[in-house]
């Protein structure tokens, strides 16, 4: 080989580190970019006279130096991140409006009690009730502003679940259009086309911020991506579609599906944008609307059930104070004051109790609720016939009368002084009544009765019926504040709705700091990854300097090889 040849390959190999060099330069800020490295290798020697003499220099390839283990940690924390900020951005706005003062149901419930307790301050107030009615209006619609809120966070989720399905199916086409360039290029000339492939992985790169991804590379060089429990997005050249389609049970909400046939994904999906919509969903959205929608219809059917059971201030049975009360059910979304006129509000109570002015003793009979329950019941007939009751100071027993039948109540007023008693229900050591008909009381007993005292209960709307000075009925409204109606008798409204805000700020905050970690890992990661493919100017000039020095060495042989063959020539 003469020393020609040696320069023309120390030159060409030069230029070409010049070239990938200035590649490198070119592209510092290009997104994606892994940055590339001549390697170079000695050619085959040559045999002259016993000895092997060098032949020059190659190009053996051109690497790209990537570092598949950091990668693939940066697909990782990319998507955990990217769905844990999307969670976190959403819960973050319910959280704001279940605690918003303007809107908050805790202060649209207290509004509301605190206005029923006026009104039993002063029950035939005007003013007072129309003030209840007002505050009662009030949180009928803040339950309807909570119930257009949150879903309108749901058509957001739709909205964003349509646009990352879009966004994941333009994805997956690019990543088989490059698979297909690249097993072409690969097969055509054995090297590696590292600019296409790195396309190819920010491609998958961008997947991964939408949808958690794995990947497998093919023997043909062509990688495969699956999402989910292992549904295919990519093999080879060829791709599969996502798509969007309204739950069969929910119009509102939109379903993730796979493929031709349509399956149903959803549950299936984490990671990325598309997990993170589908996450603070199922785990935020959707509770929360339940939640409320629960509160809403334990309310209605509560305070109707008592308002129910009073006597409004023209002596009418009280009714339903809120609507709807059948089909629809209640929910957030459609309750609303049943009753305008203050006058229909049901303040005072349906059962009037008279104590005989024979009675030398010191006890009372109250009455503690009425069952308005019974099909057909009607507040201004609670009772069919009077109540009336008579104490045995011998055998500590009141004689119950009613309705032609008779019972009796064991009571020691030493023991059992203020409990209450369910005259529909009564057991041992009572003896109940042995009809069928039975008085749908709840009363209490207390003081010391002497023999034979008695008292009678009666329909309060009988004879000349006048409301003034009867707050009962407004009293056990008020009650319902902290009355534990709601989730098998464990929990009270305010309770409620409390443990709810409580529930979405912790998922909030876990959300929060989840983001915050993945975040550090994902910057931390990429900072290793840029280290090992990232292009450093400083090294990227040294490396130009080194090459050009060697370009220009190279040159000289071919001047010293001119020189050389110039003097033989001119030597004959």
């Amino acid at each position: 080989m003469s020393m020609l040849n040696i320069g023309t390959s120390a030159l060409t190999t030069s230029q070409a580190a010049l070239s990938t060099t200035s590649h490198n330069i070119a592209n510092v800020n290009t997104d994606g970019y892994n940055r590339q490295r001549v390697e170079q290798a000695t050619r085959i020697p040559n045999a002259t006279g016993g000895e092997f003499f060098g032949s020059g220099v190659q190009v053996d390839s051109v690497q790209r130096i990537f570092n598949s283990f950091l990668s693939e940690q940066v697909r990782t924390f990319t998507s955990q991140e990217r769905q844990l900020d999307t969670f976190s951005s959403f819960a973050r706005q319910v959280d704001d409006l279940l605690g918003s003062p303007q809107l908050s149901l805790s202060a649209g419930l207290q509004g509301f009690f605190d206005a029923v307790q006026s009104l039993a301050d002063d029950p035939t107030s005007t003013p007072a009730r129309q003030i209840m009615l007002t505050e009662a209006d009030t949180l009928a619609k803040r339950f309807n502003t909570l119930d257009t809120q949150l879903d309108a966070y749901n058509r957001q989720v739709n909205l964003g679940l349509e646009s990352s399905v879009d966004d994941i199916n333009l994805l997956s086409k690019g990543i088989a259009e490059l698979n297909q360039v690249i097993i072409e290029a690969s097969g055509s000339t054995n090297a590696s086309p590292n600019d296409l492939l790195d396309q190819r992985d920010q491609l998958i790169n961008q997947l991964s911020s939408l949808v958690s991804v794995s990947v497998i590379k093919e023997a043909n060089g062509a990688q495969s991506v699956f999402i989910g429990n292992g549904q295919a997005l990519v093999v080879g050249t060829s791709f599969a579609s996502l798509d969007t389609i309204p739950n069969p049970t929910d119009t509102t909400r939109l379903e993730v599906t796979y493929g031709s046939g349509g399956i149903n994904i959803s549950s299936q999906i984490t990671g990325g944008q598309l997990g993170g919509l589908l996450s603070v969903r199922q785990d935020v959205i959707d509770p929360a609307r339940t939640e409320i929608d629960a509160l809403a219809a334990g309310m209605v059917t509560t305070i109707n059930a008592q308002h129910a059971v009073g006597i409004t201030l023209d002596g009418n049975a009280g009714g339903n104070f809120f609507e709807p009360t059948g089909t629809p059910a209640p929910d957030a979304g459609n309750i609303r004051l049943a009753i305008t006129d203050p006058r229909d509000i049901a303040v005072a109570s349906a059962i009037a109790t008279t104590t005989s002015a024979a009675n030398t003793g010191t006890a009372a009979i109250a009455l503690n609720s009425v069952d308005g329950s019974a099909v057909g019941f009607n507040a201004l007939t609670a009772l069919n016939t009077p109540l009336t009751f008579s104490f045995n100071a011998v055998a500590k027993t009141y004689t119950v009368s009613y309705a032609g039948d008779t019972a009796t109540i064991s009571y020691d007023p030493a023991t059992d002084s203020g409990k209450s008693i369910d005259l529909s229900a009564l057991g041992a050591p009572h003896t109940d009544f042995t009809g069928a008909t039975k008085p749908p009381l709840t009363i209490t007993l207390s003081g010391v009765p002497a023999d034979t005292d008695s008292f009678t209960m009666t329909n309060s709307a009988s004879g000349g019926f006048t409301s003034v000075g009867d707050n009962r009925n407004a009293l056990a409204l008020a009650e319902l504040q902290v009355t534990k109606v709601l989730n098998g008798g464990t929990e009270s409204f305010g309770d409620s709705y409390g443990i709810l805000v409580a529930n979405v700020a912790t998922r909030t905050h876990q959300a929060d700091v989840g983001q915050q970690t993945q975040q550090g890992l994902l910057d931390q990661t990429n900072a290793r990854y840029q280290s090992v493919s990232g292009v450093n100017i400083d090294e990227e000039a040294a490396d130009l300097i080194k090459y050009q020095q060697a370009y220009q060495a190279a040159s000289q042989i071919i001047t010293v090889s001119n020189t050389i063959f110039n003097s033989l020539i001119n030597a004959f």
